[in-house]
């Protein structure tokens, strides 16, 4: 049930410096090796709750499969894993469906779980995975098209301004189905895996992630200053990170 290796974790999440509440969530099981985080979609505190409900179930489906399984395979746990999004989505979209306050809520989602040699990780949304082996290398491609926005405002030439924005594709909550992309990889000693939500990678740009990872030994620290990072480069919205580190 247990990876072959020592895992070491540490996880923040910060409201940022332009939201009025926190629609970020994350949580692990540190006894299944088990770590996730989302970032809520929706006004009115409503993503907030897309989120939380959303982990709670990924959570419970996780907690009851190795509670039922004590010598899981890869290819099992995989399994799992989707089909516990699979509930998680069915559940936000029922009390959207229930209450009309939380119509139009949703919310991104990433997990990682390491089992023995492996990591089996997913994500819907433009929530992201790294890995820092050495260097920093993406894992997940965001679920999410650029939308084009012209704004009313000219620039100093006069010319419109135009801004884009990302419009997610896939989340929970959002479609009645979902369909997540489950991965695995090996784990080598001294591996470090990065969950994030948009309020870190829209802020800090990926070789500044990488160089943070490299230059702190203590991953708490190389998580706080992500943070100090993200809110130095506008702090636009929460910001959330979760470090894995193999030992």
């Amino acid at each position: 049930m247990s990876s072959q290796f020592e895992i070491e974790s540490y996880g923040i999440s910060d409201i940022g410096l332009a939201r009025a509440n926190n629609e970020d969530v994350w949580a692990e099981l540190p006894s299944y090796n088990f770590y996730v985080l989302a970032d809520g979609i929706g006004g009115h505190q409503a993503g907030e709750i897309a989120a939380k409900e959303a982990v709670l179930e990924l959570c419970d489906a996780v907690d009851g499969f190795f509670s039922k399984a004590p010598i899981p395979t890869v290819d099992a746990t995989s399994k799992l894993l989707k089909h516990g999004i699979s509930k998680a989505n069915t559940w936000v979209c029922s009390l959207a469906k229930q209450h009309t306050e939380l119509s139009g809520m949703g919310t991104t989602l990433c997990c990682v779980l390491l089992l023995k040699n492996i990591v089996i990780y997913t994500h819907l949304g433009d929530s992201r995975i790294y890995r820092f082996r050495g260097k920093l290398e993406r894992l997940t491609n965001d679920h999410s098209a650029r939308q084009r926005v012209v704004s009313t405002k000219l620039d100093s030439k006069g010319e419109p301004i135009v801004k884009f924005k990302n419009v997610i594709t896939q989340a929970i909550g959002i479609l009645d189905t979902v369909s997540p992309e489950i991965e695995t990889l090996s784990i080598q000693k001294g591996d470090i895996f990065l969950l994030c939500t948009d309020g870190l990678t829209n802020c800090v740009q990926d070789p500044d992630i990488e160089s943070t990872l490299r230059q702190e030994s203590s991953i708490k620290q190389a998580a706080l200053q992500l943070v100090d990072k993200a809110k130095n480069g506008g702090g636009n919205d929460n910001i959330t990170i979760v470090i894995i580190k193999v030992s």
